[in-house]
């Protein structure tokens, strides 16, 4: 479907902008309270971020791994901690979340090579 992992945030923000303008409410409502929701609180925006990550495997959303890959990178989650992350799905999901965990490993990769090619 994506050649890239650009591809899939190009297309995320073409929709999303379409979402946002349509008329309706709901879809800017419902970005802004996830927002809002992964901001620091009782938990670390970066353990939230791992969190939504585990999430996002278990229900194989690849845009939302990718995402939540990107954000919690950005909240200076180490490599390490993302991979265990993607573990921790596997094993409480099992066998259904091991293409969205390979996924998860094709972000990490491309992200870090974008990372260190600057």
């Amino acid at each position: 479907m994506f050649d890239t992992i650009e591809d899939l945030r190009q297309t995320r923000k073409k929709y999303n902008a379409e979402m946002f303008q349509c008329g309706i409410s709901t879809f800017r409502e419902a970005e802004e309270m996830e927002a809002r929701v992964l901001r620091d609180g009782h938990l670390p925006q970066k353990q939230k971020e791992l969190i939504a990550l585990g999430i996002s495997i278990s229900q194989k959303c690849l845009p939302c791994i990718e995402y939540h890959v990107s954000a919690a990178l950005q909240q200076e989650a180490t490599r390490a901690e993302v991979i265990e992350t993607v573990a921790l799905a596997v094993a409480l999901c099992g066998g259904t979340a091991m293409w969205p965990a390979r996924f998860a490993f094709k972000v990490l990769d491309e992200l870090e090579a974008k990372h260190e090619s600057r």
